[in-house]
């Protein structure tokens, strides 16, 4: 909320809200944090065993930040459980530190790499520090004071939609020194603290939107903010990482690393990846990160054209593909797609009787039986996208075939895009093209941003 914007009238519901957050905090304020933290993972099994939508998002998430080196099925269930545990620590324990003093909060945290913040606030030199949604984020708070009581810090945030609930972590961050900055303020509030000499942390892992810088994250494509290393090159600030890890239930660990001076957002982001592969399973993958939109899977809205950024990514952008019987034509398509994302790798379902295709590498053919009953293509979807460790993102299915759309929607798939088609399970439906030039333009629509540029 900026000085000049109206404080917000809290409805019923946000009241409501807001004893209940009070109540559970006064329960918990009664107990010692490290059972605090084994409640938060039994909590965190519960959510685990009865909640298939997450699991499918963590998962997904997983696949992703994994993919370069995969892990086995198994080993990958067991990241996700253990996600699960630790948010549910994280997320308990968080709740309880907020209420400790900060001398007995101290005794919960292991500090490593302190050097990389004291030896440039010691110069005067302010220090941007990077970060991602990990961990118990109550122990970021304990960073600025261990650097003396001459720096002063504190977080870009994004307000809390409960104004009561906003009001309460803002009171509290303050009192503790914090200097919080409401990222709907702008630039120049963090920007002065870094030229002071001071710490801004700034959360670094979520989509940027239109507003981002197109580069890999995890390997991924993705809309990134180029935030810190904006605010670094115009303060001359140094920049760091930091992962919180989890040790033993009701202690974690505080890891800063340097990142190099003059490092643009593609190697941010990579030091982040760094950061957060200290633990993967304290990270909080319940964000979908590297979503993509239901009727522009290609595009990411922003007026950088993808195509070149995404030469550099390593982990594909996935979609399964079916093309009109006796229509050579369709496979324009896909050459399309391949040059306006290079990253995108195209299963195409073949029945034998396939148009010539590009050879490319990026272009797989999928063994398919049209004969065969529709309850088996589900099991073919899934076995689809388990064949790479990437998962499926989007089905393309030129023939509007209603059954392999039912199949991607099973999967979850997010956008199922149809051709000569109405109704459910479509996201979004194209007249059949007449000519080459059409398929052309349909792959082109695929990848447009709106003019208004909104998300």
């Amino acid at each position: 909320m900026t000085e000049d914007e109206p404080a917000r009238a809290p409805t019923l519901a946000h009241r409501v809200e807001y004893a209940v957050y009070r109540v559970l905090e006064g329960f918990l304020g009664l107990l010692p944090l490290d059972l605090v933290s084994l409640i938060g993972q039994g909590l965190g099994l519960i959510a685990w065993a009865a909640s298939g939508k997450h699991r499918r998002l963590v998962t997904r998430n997983l696949r992703i930040a994994t993919a370069p080196s995969a892990p086995s099925p198994g080993d990958l269930r067991r990241l996700v459980r253990d996600t699960f545990l630790h948010s549910g620590s994280n997320l308990l324990s968080s709740l309880r530190a907020a209420l400790m003093t900060p001398e007995s909060l101290r005794d919960a945290i292991d500090f490593e790499g302190l050097e990389h913040l004291r030896t440039p606030t010691a110069a005067g030199r302010g220090v941007a520090l990077v970060w991602s949604h990990m961990g118990n984020w109550e122990m970021l708070a304990q960073l600025v004071p261990e650097l003396g009581d001459e720096v002063h810090g504190g977080p870009i945030y994004r307000p809390l939609g409960n104004p009561l609930l906003d009001h309460l972590t803002v009171e509290r961050r303050t009192q503790q020194g914090a200097v919080v900055f409401n990222k709907r303020d702008g630039f120049n509030g963090p920007a002065g603290l870094l030229r002071g000499g001071g710490v801004v942390t700034i959360m670094t892992d979520q989509r940027a939107g239109g507003h981002g810088e197109l580069c890999p994250f995890f390997g991924r494509l993705s809309s990134c903010t180029p935030l810190p290393a904006l605010l670094a090159r115009r303060t001359r600030a140094a920049m760091v990482t930091l992962s919180i890890t989890s040790l033993t239930p009701g202690r974690w660990r505080l890891r800063v690393r340097p990142v190099p001076d003059g490092a643009r957002t593609p190697e941010v982001l990579r030091h982040l990846e760094t950061a957060m592969r200290d633990e993967l399973t304290d990270v909080f993958w319940f964000h979908d990160r590297w979503r993509i939109d239901r009727t522009r899977p290609l595009s990411f809205y922003t007026k950088e054209s993808p195509t070149e950024p995404a030469r550099l990514a390593t982990v594909p952008t996935r979609l399964i593909v079916t093309l009109p019987q006796g229509r050579t034509d369709a496979a324009e398509t896909l050459g399309r797609i391949l040059e306006i994302r290079p990253d995108a790798r195209i299963d195409v379902f073949d029945a034998g009787d396939l148009p010539p295709l590009p050879e490319d590498e990026r272009i797989v053919r999928i063994a398919w039986d049209r004969d065969a009953p529709p309850e088996h293509l589900e099991g073919l979807v899934k076995r689809v996208d388990a064949s790479h460790p990437a998962p499926l993102d989007f089905a393309l299915l030129l023939d509007g075939n209603p059954e392999v759309a039912k199949a991607s929607r099973a999967l979850g798939l997010r956008s199922i895009i149809g051709c000569g088609v109405t109704g459910k399970p479509w996201t979004r439906v194209f007249p059949t093209p007449n000519d080459a030039s059409g398929w052309r333009e349909l792959a082109d629509a695929l990848g447009a941003t709106p003019s208004s540029g909104a998300q």
